[in-house]
């Protein structure tokens, strides 16, 4: 399994205020800002990046060898496993994307590069959805009766999921929010997190508890979620259960292939 095609949810929270009747007018909102200029390509065969967007100081973003999919769970509040409709090439299709910010404008703050890379997608991409609540059957990570095994993180660390040479799965830096993002995106289900902790953590999880060589697969009728899921218990000390809960469902009404310029 290629763990660097696991994708993580980085939020951008956009909201949308009400005003009860009666209420003092707000100001408009601030329009978005947008990249001067962008090029958009299809992306030459190479690796997939674990974390393939990158904002350079002075303004300039990259995506290397993305999907649209890729994108989207990284600057908009959704995640793989919540997301239905658009085109079956939306999630196959790669592309290389570097854009640049106008200098007159002054340094991109933290704030405005998601809302940058959205408007990208809107306007290259034709990209439009809409979001509906629907109740589903997930997986929540929970408490067991023992305080779970982690690690706190190293200071001097990056954010990494890789595999080790002997099948463990290797979290460095890790909160539980991307720890519930990579689990779903291994068994294909959605996974919430119902621990209540907090922090960043190091933790590994080895996927042939028996000494086993690298290259022995799974047993007769076994995956590789289900011995993710067991040593999820067995060896950190969560537990998994089995609910229905309502999750937003982010639905793709329209994508259009870019362009190339």
């Amino acid at each position: 399994m290629n763990l660097n095609r696991l994708s993580f949810r980085l939020p951008a929270l956009v909201a949308c205020l009400l005003l009860a009747p009666g209420a003092k007018s707000q100001e408009p909102a601030k329009p978005r800002r947008h990249f001067e200029v962008a090029s958009i390509k299809a992306a030459v065969a190479g690796p997939v990046l674990v974390n393939p967007l990158t904002y350079f100081p002075g303004g300039r973003f990259t995506a290397t060898n993305v999907t649209l999919v890729d994108v989207i769970v990284r600057v908009y509040p959704t995640r793989r496993i919540q997301m239905q409709g658009g085109p079956s090439w939306i999630d196959s299709e790669r592309f290389d994307i570097v854009a640049k910010a106008d200098a007159a404008d002054g340094e991109v703050k933290d704030a405005e590069w998601h809302e940058m890379v959205q408007s990208l997608l809107e306007d290259r991409f034709q990209l439009s959805f809409h979001r509906e609540t629907k109740e589903m059957p997930v997986l929540a990570l929970a408490l067991g009766k023992d305080p779970p095994r982690l690690k706190p993180a190293k200071d001097d660390e990056q954010t990494v999921v890789k595999m080790g040479e002997h099948g463990d799965l290797i979290f460095q830096k890790m909160p539980m929010g991307g720890l519930v993002n990579t689990l779903s995106n291994i068994i294909h289900q959605p996974v919430v997190d119902k621990t209540g902790l907090e922090g960043i953590f190091d933790l590994t999880i080895d996927t042939n508890p028996v000494d086993l060589p690298a290259t022995v697969g799974p047993g007769p009728g076994e995956t590789f979620a289900d011995r993710v899921l067991a040593a999820i218990e067995d060896q950190l000390g969560f537990k998994i259960e089995h609910q229905k809960t309502p999750l937003e469902i982010t639905i793709i009404d329209r994508a259009v292939r870019p362009s190339e310029n």
